[in-house]
């Protein structure tokens, strides 16, 4: 999971983002994005608001691994952020009982 992050983040599809990685360790993963090909993409056409609907469905596809980690948002670009910050936390057994 972390290595294709990586990837999609600094990889070959770098250049629809300017990203950094703020953590990368065993209890997490935390990166910002301070340029999103979805959201330019929107804005140029005149539908920034329709960028939402990229970022809401960043709950969906992290939330198949609820078992196991933990999405967090702070901000996106869409909604009037700065940057898009999130962080994905990994889930201890503890916090299922």
């Amino acid at each position: 999971m972390r290595q294709s992050l990586v990837d999609d983040l600094e990889g070959e599809k770098k250049v629809c983002w300017e990203t950094e990685i703020l953590q990368d360790d065993d209890s997490g993963f935390t990166y910002e994005i301070s340029r999103c090909l979805y959201f330019d993409t929107c804005k140029e056409h005149g539908y920034a608001e329709f960028c939402k609907v990229f970022c809401n469905h960043d709950w969906y596809a992290y939330g198949v691994l609820k078992h196991h980690s933990r999405f967090i948002r702070k901000s996106t670009i869409a909604e009037d952020g700065t940057v898009c910050h999130d962080t994905i936390e990994k889930v201890t057994e503890k916090h299922f009982l």
